[in-house]
């Protein structure tokens, strides 16, 4: 234990870190999500159309969400929004017509936004009251951790999806967002000084724009933020719509995906290992620049495959890129945002990122019916490319 957590670590935050292992052992959600979709008779188109839905909810209603949680606590915000997408989740599994289907996907688009900037925020907060140097082991540490429990998720969905179909994916994923709910409700808070018992539209409101207006005239975050759209874009571009089509062309069975996840899940445990061997202080960005590099690069490959081995092995390469940039960025990022803003900051990030996938989603899919999988996949490595343009002109001159 002491030698895995700092002292006064697991003390300040075992209940993140049990959140991080318990909950994600029934998230198995993505791994089978466009395989329902598409089985039950939808075009790619279509299905990005739904995810689109839920980040266009996530646009409207990210950044007030954030600063309602700056207001009246992370703590509040994060159970708020686990409970609503358990129940969102859940709901699908009753569901059989388009149209709400795009319902349900839109409420679980707001029920993300009160925890998507919060619940980063909350533990940031609990770590700089603890007056210790905990940031870049937690982010290592609890993306290892859930990686570890996906791993798990993915032979829990083949069992469960062959024993009960793939309508049962929806029931799991409640499921594991109300796990989630229950164990954080143990988690302490860092209570801020001033926060206000009283809602404020207006509040509200100025706290919002003050976080964009901080974010767009700060020029190394809205570089970052610049960057991170770009590379949204392009993981929804080589995302679910494309690499589950591309592997479903060269034959792989339908059951089989459950263990693909899990493989996938162990890149993610694996990679942020590797990438805290990488990071320096203070030389964030060109770990950074070099993982994306080194995906685009990956990407490209794609079109000399043909069989279905090499397809997942470049899979897992790619995917040990993004996850092992990952640690890196959110440091990076959580060095220019001040304390009283890092929730709504953090929610004008989630807020781009869902502006980027509206517009990607749908995109991907469109690709996907007309020009095919692997050009698709391809497209992600120039988006992924000009992003690195993006990072190298930073100039850190002013934080």
């Amino acid at each position: 234990m002491m030698k895995l957590f700092k002292k006064g670590e697991f003390r300040l935050l075992w209940p993140f870190y049990l959140d991080a292992l318990i909950s994600p052992l029934f998230f198995f959600v993505p791994a089978f999500l466009v395989l329902y979709f598409n089985g039950i008779g939808l075009t790619f188109f279509q299905i990005g159309i739904l995810m689109a839905v839920s980040n266009l909810t996530s646009l409207l209603f990210e950044v007030p969400t954030g600063a309602i949680a700056d207001l009246y606590g992370r703590k509040f915000s994060v159970l708020t929004g686990f409970a609503l997408e358990g129940i969102g989740f859940i709901s699908l599994f009753f569901i059989q017509e388009y149209s709400l289907m795009i319902l349900a996907f839109g409420f679980l688009g707001i029920a993300s936004t009160f925890s998507s900037g919060a619940k980063e925020a909350w533990v940031i907060d609990l770590i700089r009251s603890s007056k210790k140097n905990l940031q870049k082991g937690y982010f290592t540490k609890s993306q290892s951790i859930d990686g570890t429990a996906l791993i798990l998720s993915g032979f829990i969905g083949a069992y469960a999806v062959k024993t009960f179909g793939l309508s049962i994916i929806w029931i799991a994923t409640g499921i594991s967002y109300f796990l989630a709910f229950f164990i954080l409700l143990l988690a302490k808070e860092k209570k801020i000084p001033n926060r206000t018992k009283d809602f404020s539209v207006i509040k509200i409101t100025k706290n919002s724009l003050n976080s964009i207006s901080y974010s767009r005239k700060h020029k190394i975050l809205f570089s970052f933020l610049l960057a991170a759209a770009l590379l949204i874009f392009a993981s929804n571009l080589e995302g679910q719509l494309a690499w589950i089509t591309f592997l479903q062309d060269l034959g792989m069975q339908e059951y089989t995906f459950g263990y693909l996840w899990s493989t996938m899940a162990a890149m993610a445990v694996i990679a942020p290992l590797v990438a805290s061997k990488l990071i320096k202080p203070k030389k964030e960005r060109q770990t950074i620049l070099l993982l994306i590099i080194l995906g685009a690069i990956t990407l490209l490959l794609v079109i000399f495959v043909n069989q279905m081995l090499p397809a997942i092995a470049l899979l897992l390469t790619v995917g040990f890129f993004a996850h092992a940039r990952r640690p890196a960025e959110r440091v990076y990022f959580h060095r220019f945002v001040p304390n009283k803003l890092r929730a709504s900051v953090g929610s004008v990030e989630s807020m781009i990122i869902s502006l980027t996938g509206i517009i990607a989603v749908p995109v991907a899919g469109l690709l996907v019916d007309h020009v095919g999988a692997r050009y698709t996949i391809m497209s992600s490595a120039v988006v992924m490319l000009i992003a690195a343009i993006v990072y190298y002109k930073i100039k850190e001159t002013v934080e």
